[in-house]
Parts: C-alpha cells; structure tokens; sequence
C-alpha cells in the first residue's frame, strides 16, 4: 500500500479489499492492452503526481481518434489518482497524452475515481477532483456534460460496465464478477486478521503462512470458489492452514502409479493406524491414496484422520478450490510428468547444485478416469520437502513471496519483511542486498535456459530462498512444482541426450526457445524481480533495473539468442502473461501473451 498521508490515511479493511481487486483489475486491463490508459500530469502540492485516465473496451480497441473528436465521459471506465509516475509505451499514439504501457498497484494511490450522476465528490477528494478535471480540459476532452467525480466503492460495477463494453458473454462476465467478489470478501478476512509478523527465527511453516497480501497484479488473487459438491464456506469458517488428511482405497486396476507410491505412504497409514488404535483395513489389490478433506465430497469415501508422519517429504495433493484462476487439483500430466522429470531431467540438466535445489517429485497417483477433469480429482504426489530438515543444516528456507509481504500483527508490522528482517534501512543496504540477490538468482536459474532449454517456474510463490542461520546471508533457493515449466525438447535432447517423457498435450512443452525465454520473462522480471524492486524502493529511480542488467550481462553470453532477446536496445517489448485475456477466454494452462514494456531496460521515471 502507498504511504498513509492525512488525505490517505490507512484503509478500514473492507475499502482496503475493494481496492486491492479494482487496483489489480486495472492494472491488468492497461497493461494487457485491453484497456487505453492515458496519463496527465498533475500541479505539485497535490497528493498525486499524476492520473491515469482509464477508457472503456470498445473504445480502446479503436486507433486514438484525432484531436477534433473528442472523447466524452461516456468513453471513460475510471480515474486514477497516482503517486508514482508509471511505464509508458514507446509507441504511444494518443495525441491527448502518453498511454500508460505498465500500470501497477504500486504505482496508484489508494482511490479509484468515476463520473457518477448520483452523488457529489466527497469533501475531501474536493481539490483534488478539481485538479483532474481541469487537467483533462482540453484538446480532445468533452467534458461539458461532466458529472461529478465520484469515489469507486466496489470493483464489481467497474468490472462489470468494463465487461460489456468488450461484449462478454453474459454467463462468463457473472462467473468473473463472483471471483471479484469472493477475493474482496477473503481480502476483507486477511486484513481483519493479520498473521504475526514473521521473524529470521521463525521457522519456514511461519514464513509461508505469513502471506497478507498476495499475488501482486492477478485480479483474482484472493479469489476462493469451493466446486461443488464441497460447500461454500465463510472465510474464517475452516482453517485451510491446518487440515485434516483424509484416506481412500481405490482399486489398483483404477490408478496411474509412479515410482513406489506405496514405499513413501507406508510411514503415513503406520501413523494413521497408530492414532486410531488399530489397522487400516486395506482390501487386497487396492492402493491407500491420502486426500485432502475437502476433497472427500468429490470421491465420496471413508475416511481416517491422520498427524504428521513425515520429516523429509511432503504430499501435495488436489482439493476443488479455485485459487486466483485455476482449480488446485493435480492433472493426470502433472502427476505422470514430476516423478520422470524429476529423476531423468533433473539430474542432467547444467546447473551448481551448491546455489540451486531442486524439489523433486518421487511418486505419484492419480486415477485412471479418462476424462482428465474428472481423473484430476484423485491424485498425490510425495515430494521432497527441505524445509524440514533446514536447521539441521544450519540454514533458515523463506519462501520469497513472503519476502514482500507486509501488513502484519506486531512490532513493524508495517514494513515489508526483507526491510525490517535484514535491516535493510538505507538505500545503500537496499542496493546491496539486492545485488547478491540478483546475483545468486540468475546464478541458479539461467543456466538450465541457457543450455538446455529449460525454464523453472520460479516465481516467489515456487521460489525457497536459503539463508545461513547466524549470519543472514544469502546461500541459495530451492525450486518446487513443476507445473508451469517450459521445456524446448529439442534444446534438452541435443544437450543432455535426454528425451522428455511426458503425456501429450502437456503445457509445459515449448515450441521454440523464444517460448522459453517468454516464461522466464514473466516469472522472474514481470513477477519475482518487479515486485521485489518495487518493495525495496528502487523501481522509480531505475537503480534496482541497473542491477539486474548488470548481472544479466554477466551471465548471459553475448552471442546467445537470450542475450538479444531480453537485452537488446530495440526489444522495447516482451510478451507479457494476460491474466484478464486469459481468464476472459477460459484458459490458465496455456498462456495469453500480449507485448509489456521491457522492464529489463527500464532506466527510471524520465519525466512525463
């Protein structure tokens, strides 16, 4: 959130939730293009710089029209009042004023403004909303017919007045107004409820039960839709941090089996035996699968409660819960892909062992149904789970996404974690930290890309940092989940010798290189690098962008095809990941893209 000032004071956390999905939600609607964002600068003394003016679909989809035709307030979705200056395009065509290439939550202060016809501009926005008025005064502008300026109090008549402007189906745009609807309602339920604020001590369970605010700039990503016939339930209603594990026997004939599936659950039916005071009764040629609780409504059968039998695994299982854009079941490619992967790919692949840790996936099950949205509803995976075993190894795992968090009960609760846990209380320390950050990063992950053409999904949310106990410092990550990598089978074949073994139709598979850099692009700049810069303080000056081309030009020889790509001067662009296109087309396995401003050769605020 933006610095509290006496006009923006600290949001009550309904307005905070409603904010934090309209923010997100258009942010997503400029960035992807879906939506013309034109910015105006504004008179100092204000507490914005800036506004950016958001325009309706159907007129965005348009070339800018001409000075002489005006646009009206029938054309605009939204105003937004800025703190910070935001990416422009290169390219911009709008003779009214740039057109906003980047829009992010970070960049906005904590209000959204409308031209509505039934209420007046409160008070206190009053100065303000008479300055975006006379801003947008002018030269193709008609406002004579202007209402009132207005505070936006929900996202979802926004979302909904943008949706038919694009000519949704009706069916879709009620379906997307529920997920706004359902992330605001849990947003509202993490800031009544703030988790402690973690500490360097706190051990990793804390660290990844810490997350307040989430996804950065996915629209929906607070979003929980419980698939029928598990029933919806209030926030606060069931603790999905502490489940209950539930088991099933299924027929073996009826089971896709990896691996020794039955060698790594023995510990877990031993312990549910145990805890209930007798044997599981196991029919023979049938496979015990753990399932999660939730999960019992979609397979309908009895069930055992189990404790933790497990220090060195980790079972990652499915539940029909929408999370952001996608159901958290576990795909019949999934789970053939993560054992092999695991033991055939991973081994061969260019990469020191002594920064980087990958995850691997031992065993697996999932159903033989051949539907796959019905299969994906029964399936395990026992993974390797090093977090528990971290202070054996005098080393402290933080998943990076809770890094940037901030928002917490307690002491400095107020500050992002890897300011107020590293001390990070100067620019220069800043700078430093993020250096070795940086540093060790594409340390761990470029060389699979640059070699053998493979992209971990290294988001903060997959991304394990590991840090030495006593001293704090950087030693490596770990990488988990395979389900968003990027492989080019023909890079990895003539590297490794190894050909991938995975179902068709998987889409991990890349058609070209390109489409390996494009996923590296979006995980580790658009998402893991943009956000991390942001929080430290060093995106608007360029010093945190500085750092990351430095170290990029280090490793990345310059005769390799990455090299031009993210690092040449005319790759104004990248392909950008579409959350809204994608969400708006029913897609989240395969990816949407559309060209972002290259942050990679983003050298700061240049004036506006």
């Amino acid at each position: 959130m933006p610095a509290r000032t006496l006009q923006f004071p600290e949001l009550p956390p309904a307005d905070r939730a409603a904010f934090g999905t309209a923010a997100r939600l258009l942010s997503c609607l400029v960035t992807e293009s879906l939506a013309r964002g034109i910015y105006f600068k504004l008179p100092d003394g204000l507490d914005a710089t800036g506004i950016c003016v958001v325009l309706l679909a159907d007129v965005s989809a348009q070339p800018p029209p001409d000075i002489g035709t005006p646009y009206t307030t029938s054309d605009i979705l939204a105003v937004i009042p800025l703190r910070h200056v935001p990416v422009f395009k290169h390219d911009s065509a709008d003779p009214r004023g740039p057109e906003i290439g980047l829009l992010d939550p970070m960049d906005m202060l904590p209000l959204v403004l409308e031209f509505g016809s039934d209420a007046s501009t409160p008070s206190e926005h009053a100065t303000l909303a008479a300055a975006i008025v006379k801003a947008i005064t002018g030269p193709g502008w008609n406002l004579s017919d202007a209402s009132p300026l207005v505070v936006l109090r929900s996202p979802l008549p926004l979302w909904e007045r943008f949706g038919r402007s694009m000519k949704i189906q009706e069916a879709i745009l009620k379906d997307i107004t529920a997920e706004f609807e359902s992330s605001v309602l849990w947003q509202k339920h993490s800031f009544e409820n703030p988790p402690l604020a973690p500490q360097f001590s706190s051990p990793s369970i804390d660290w990844e039960q810490s997350i307040v605010e989430g996804h950065p700039t996915h629209p929906m990503h607070k979003t929980r839709m419980f698939l029928s016939p598990i029933p919806d339930m209030a926030p606060g209603s069931y603790d999905l941090y502490h489940t209950k594990l539930r088991f099933v026997a299924v027929p073996r004939e009826n089971l896709k089996i990896t691996n020794d599936f039955e060698k790594y659950t023995a510990p877990l039916i031993a312990s549910a035996s145990a805890n209930a005071g007798q044997e599981m009764p196991i029919p023979e040629d049938f496979v015990v699968v753990p399932v999660h609780e939730l999960q019992v409504a979609h397979i309908q059968a009895n069930s055992v409660i189990v404790p933790n039998a497990y220090h060195e695994l980790s079972l990652k299982l499915g539940v029909g819960i929408k999370l952001t854009s996608a159901v958290r079941t576990i795909s019949p490619a999934s789970a053939y892909l993560g054992p092999r992967f695991s033991a055939q790919v991973v081994p061969a692949l260019t990469m020191d062992r002594n920064i980087i840790t990958v995850a691997r996936e031992l065993a697996s099950v999932v159903h033989t149904h051949p539907e796959g949205e019905i299969a994906k509803h029964c399936a395990a995976i026992i993974r390797e789970a090093h977090e528990n075993t971290s202070e054996e190894r005098g080393e402290r795992l933080i998943v990076c996404t809770s890094l940037v968090e901030r928002g917490h009960a307690g002491e400095g609760g107020h500050l992002p974690a890897v300011i107020r846990v590293f001390d990070l209380d100067t620019e220069e320390k800043r700078l430093a930290w993020l250096d070795k950050f940086v540093k060790l990063f594409f340390d761990a992950f470029l060389p699979p890309v640059l070699h053998n053409g493979v992209a971990f999904e290294c988001h903060p949310q997959n991304c394990v940092a590991r840090f030495d106990l006593k001293t704090k410092e950087l030693l490596g990550f770990i990488i988990r989940d395979f389900g968003g990598l990027r492989v080019h089978r023909e890079s990895l074949r003539a590297s490794t010798g190894v050909e991938l073994d995975f179902l068709e139709g998987h889409s991990i598979i890349a058609e070209d290189p390109d489409d390996v850099y494009a996923r590296m692009y979006h995980t580790v700049m658009h998402n893991h690098l943009q956000q991390l810069i942001r929080v430290l303080g060093l995106h608007y000056s360029g010093a945190g962008w500085a750092v990351v081309r430095q170290h990029l030009r280090a490793v990345i020889p310059r005769e390799h095809a990455l090299y031009a790509a993210w690092l040449s001067p005319e790759r104004k662009t990248f392909p950008g990941k579409c959350f809204m296109r994608m969400r708006c087309e029913g897609m989240y396995r395969f990816h949407l893209h559309a060209p972002f401003p290259n942050l990679i050769l983003y050298e700061g605020v240049q004036g506006a």
